[in-house]
């Protein structure tokens, strides 16, 4: 329905349009000039050394290679060095094994008095005696002797620096310096912000002569159409608050995503970085162009960072995204009012995809809000409605890949917004999708997002469009959270809605209706264009897997055939389909990322009671009406329908058996949101003395939070906790490659049938944690062990006080953590022996078998002595935090990345080792661009066993203490600021071979 417009006078509607095309033509042209505007860069040189003595220097280069280095070693000082002497390097030179190596640059003494000289896996020929002089670019590397050139490698050989180090004795004689790449790190130059403000204000004025020229303000949102009023009234009303309280109580009790550790990386590193980076990969690169969302988040961080209020901004857009579809959508719709039914399937899709800091919501507002306004221009030929559109469709796109969906709506009413492009209203248009270039760039050049783009396809991680069914693939793979029964429910109807759309009910749509299935169809086709193949993309689909639901549902109850036995035939069909849909999604397990799954219900098996699993009895019973209704129809074909046979078949009457199938999946529907709610509040009760994201978000909402830290406890002091002998048996061993923990080593045997002697077990509630902390329970025993447990290499005998012994292996009821990032290349490792294993027992001995391994190290059993995590790593002390658990120390800062190094850490905190976590080495690799690799080479990790009240044998996190293999000082540092086009780079990255 449209409305007149006030009359425009022709003179004042000409000067107002040319007004709006002059405009929008300047803010264009601003908008496309940004990009390459000048800016602001430091140039970072790091020099060595700073005195006589031969201590090394940490410079952890970020990226591993400088821009431009430069080496001298003088003749004297080779002459006064020994053969086989390492004269410089920029690799440690005593290195962790554990560590990746790196590819730096080596100059040694060689026995005839050579120089041998390696730059990034590079090795000259043995240059002879003299000044050496290695100039090393990304054009060339050149080695020099007395001034003289003897050696040179074009192209790209520089070589990783971790540092500047020595093996002589004294560092006389010997130079370095280094120019740190900071080409990401830019501040916007004068021309640069005033070609910003030009086009946005440019667009400002093209907008509001266009809206001049429309003569008349009106809503862009208001609804239309004959179902305007329906969403008003008590049932509209209680769906309101149903949606909205059940969207507050999951900020609080709901769970973690895979992300959110990540982009809280992302997010708390912004303002100290200088740049909106990767922080965990990809050497640190800007996110450009996509995640202005982060800037917000960071307004957040800023003021507290814990996970709670992180979370607002999903809750809050999620509570935009149902008034935008009740209020905005549904009512545009031919469909009846039914908001208690369109809360409960925007809560399926909501829960389980979309809280947390993951970009869901964000694209779930914006293609909603540009579906309406398409809408509306439409329906009012209303160009600034278009206009708007466009501005929104190209936020949302700059947000995430997965806003490309917002540029659907778009396509499918072109036809009907072709003809209000006039040449002033598509000039505005342009302008405002150009307003997206100025959002992107802001901290950005053309040159640096090209830099970006390129680090991120050299290291690779993306799929083709041709693997778009890994997507769905995940959403059905049984025991994996990308496809828990919460993220199954409201896909899965969502197929069977287009199901029952394809056959039979699509001639049912017009208009609008029938616009709002196409854009949600084609909006899943664009996911294939996505980088990934995450199932959480899902999470943008909540508005229009909505409406289309509801849709199809109101479309199949009205196409009901005329023929009694047609509708049972019909009616069979969709009982059959809605039970093998409904029967795929309660085959999946109630499981979620990381922390959130521990102690959920049913979050290691499907939904079921006494044995029966849901998904069987569902299957069961929808086959069995199904075939019931299938010989009804059978008996009915071809009869007539008599009043008689009416009564006898009542379930025909008004087709009231055509709505079964929709009504189970329905049903299915509503249980899975009823056990994702109850599940995880029933956790939280349980759990509260504990942890979990509720008892987090109380402690935010009552004070101060500092997350998963204020309820870990760290096991300082292993010797502490060792058990008394009370018998004698094979005396222990302690040394330097026997096991080890928290940087002691631990008195142990090793190999063979080895029977050790009784060891006492005490009360174990106040020996293990603090006083006013005890637990209801014994802590566990723990042993730790070195090399490989094999099946029965270990058993731990117990005795009671009746001398009866109870034998268990120490691979069984135990959990494990390996040092190293890898779980087939441990170093040490705690075992923790279930305290109910060893309850009203007196003793424990460990006994090894004949087959056990000679390098097979077990330590004497302890109880461990905790103290608070926030005893051992103080609030507000950096740490190389690992991706997957950085969401939940908001008090643990980031190592800095900027000046072209990454600050050394004196911490490292990652997650256990059997888990997701394990892709917590990304940060240390150069295959990934870890941005901590060279900071990693520096360092020993020396790790401290982790506890969880209520989670006694649970990995739940771990800490590392990072000590330098050598002894190292700060380099001498300058730095001034240049200017540079936003065409300028220093050339493409490169992460070196591994």
């Amino acid at each position: 329905m449209s409305t007149s417009a006030d009359p425009v006078p022709d003179d004042r509607s000409g000067r107002l349009g040319l007004v709006a095309l002059v405009a929008g033509l300047v803010s264009v042209l601003a908008a496309l000039a940004f990009p390459f505007a000048p800016v602001s860069q430091p140039v970072v040189t790091y020099a060595w050394p700073t005195s006589a003595a031969p201590t090394g220097a940490a410079i952890p280069m970020l990226p591993y290679q400088p821009q431009s280095l430069t080496v001298t070693v003088s003749a004297d000082a080779a002459r006064a060095t020994g053969p086989g002497t390492v004269l410089f390097s920029t690799a440690p030179l005593v290195a962790d094994p554990l560590a990746e190596p790196l590819q730096g640059l080596t100059v040694r003494v060689d026995a005839d008095r050579t120089l041998d000289v390696t730059s990034g896996g590079r090795t000259f020929d043995p240059v002879p005696p003299g000044s050496l002089r290695v100039e090393s670019t990304i054009a060339a590397t050149t080695l020099s002797v007395d001034g003289r050139e003897v050696a040179r490698a074009d192209g790209d050989v520089r070589p990783a620096v971790a540092g500047a180090f020595t093996g002589a004795a004294t560092s006389a004689g010997l130079s370095f310096s280094a120019v740190g790449d900071t080409r990401f790190q830019t501040t916007a130059g004068g021309w640069k912000v005033a070609l910003g403000v030009v086009a946005v204000l440019a667009f400002l004025v093209a907008l509001g002569a266009l809206l001049l020229l429309r003569g008349r303000k009106a809503s862009l949102l208001s609804s239309s159409g004959r179902n305007a009023t329906s969403s008003r009234g008590p049932r509209a009303r209680l769906a309101d608050l149903g949606v909205v309280g059940g969207l507050l109580l999951w900020q609080v009790i709901g769970p973690l995503t895979v992300d959110d550790g990540y982009i809280a990386g992302i997010v708390r590193s912004l303002g100290q970085n200088g740049q909106v980076g990767t922080v965990f990969r990809w050497l640190n690169s800007p996110e450009t162009p996509f995640g202005w969302f982060y800037e917000v988040l960071a307004l957040i961080a800023g003021v507290d960072p814990a996970p709670f209020w992180l979370r607002l901004p999903a809750t809050a857009l999620g509570i935009v995204g149902w008034f935008l579809l009740s209020r905005c959508v549904l009512p545009r719709l031919t469909a009846p009012s039914m908001p208690l039914l369109a809360g409960v399937v925007y809560l399926a899709w909501w829960l389980p995809y979309d809280l947390g800091v993951r970009p869901e919501p964000w694209v779930l507002v914006g293609s909603a809000l540009v579906f309406v306004l398409v809408e509306r221009a439409i329906e009012r030929s209303s160009p600034v409605a278009l206009v708007g559109a466009l501005a929104i469709a190209g936020f949302t796109l700059a947000v995430t890949p997965t806003g490309l969906m917002a540029f659907v709506p778009l396509l499918v009413g072109a036809a009907a917004l072709l003809r209000l492009l006039k040449p002033t209203t598509l000039v505005v248009g342009i302008a405002a999708l150009g307003l997206t270039l100025v959002l992107v760039y802001a901290g950005q050049t053309w040159a640096s997002v090209l830099d970006s783009v390129g680090i991120r396809t050299l290291i690779g991680g993306d799929r083709p469009w041709t693997d778009e069914y890994v997507r769905y693939a995940s959403l059905l793979t049984v025991g994996d959270a990308e496809g828990n029964l919460g993220r199954r429910a409201p896909v899965l109807l969502l197929v069977l809605a287009f199901a029952a759309l394809a056959f039979g009910a699509r001639d049912r749509l017009t208009g609008t209706s029938r616009r709002v299935v196409v854009v949600t169809l084609l909006s899943l086709v664009s996911l294939a264009f996505t980088p990934t193949k995450w199932t959480h993309h899902f999470g943008a689909f909540a508005v229009l897997g909505t409406a289309t639901t509801l849709l199809a549902l109101e479309a199949w109850r009205r196409s009901v055939p005329d023929d009694g036995s047609r509708r049972l035939r019909r009616a069979s069909v969709g009982v059959a389909v809605a039970a093998g849909v409904s029967g795929l999604t309660l085959a999946g397990y109630n499981q979620w990322h990381w922390i959130s799954s521990y102690a959920i219900t049913w979050s290691t098996l499907s939904p079921q009671l006494g044995g029966v699993r849901f998904a069987d009895a569902v299957l069961v019973l929808g086959a069995v009406v199904a075939v019931v209704l299938a010989v009804l129809a059978l008996r009915r074909s071809g009869e007539p329908a008599t009043g008689r046979q009416q009564r006898r078949f009542p379930v025909m009457r008004g087709g009231a058996a055509t709505e079964w199938g929709p009504a189970l999946a329905i049903g299915v529907v509503v249980l899975v949101v009823a056990i994702e709610v109850l599940s995880f509040a029933r956790t939280a009760y349980q759990r509260r003395d504990s942890y979990t994201l509720a008892s987090d978000s109380v402690a935010s909402l009552t004070g101060h939070s500092c997350g998963i830290a204020d309820r870990l406890r760290v096991e300082r002091d292993p010797l502490a906790g060792l058990l008394p002998a009370e018998q004698p048996g094979a005396l222990p061993t302690t040394g330097p490659d026997g096991p080890s923990m928290a940087g002691a080593d631990l008195p142990a045997w090793r190999g063979p049938a080895v029977t050790t002697g009784w060891y006492r077990l005490p009360g174990r509630d106040s020996a293990t944690y603090p006083p006013g902390e005890e637990p209801a329970a014994p802590g566990p025993v723990v042993v730790t062990l070195t090399g490989p447990v094999l099946t029965g290499d270990v058993v731990a005998e117990f005795r009671a006080a009746d001398g009866q012994v109870t034998r268990v292996p120490l691979d069984e009821g135990a959990t494990q953590y390996a040092e190293s990032a890898s779980v087939d290349a441990p170093r040490s490792r705690d075992l923790r022996l279930d305290p109910a294993l060893s309850v009203d027992q007196v003793a424990v001995r460990l006994v090894s078998s004949r087959d056990t391994p000679e390098s097979q190290g077990f330590s004497v059993p302890r109880i461990a002595r905790l103290v608070p995590w926030n005893d051992v790593l103080t609030p507000g002390t950096p740490a190389a935090v690992d991706w997957p658990g950085a969401f939940l120390f908001p008090c643990t800062p980031f190592p800095t990345l900027r000046d072209g190094v990454a600050e050394l850490p004196g911490w490292r905190v990652s997650t256990d080792a059997r888990s997701e976590a394990q892709s917590g080495y990304i940060s240390y690799t150069a295959s990934q661009g870890g941005p901590w690799l060279t900071a990693r080479a520096l360092v020993r990790q020396v790790r401290y066993a982790v506890y969880l009240p209520g989670l006694p044998l649970t990995d739940i996190a771990s800490l590392e203490r990072w000590v330098p293999t050598t002894p190292l000082v700060p380099p001498a540092v300058t730095s001034r600021e240049v200017s540079l086009s936003g065409f300028s780079t220093p050339g493409p990255l490169s992460i070196g071979e591994s």
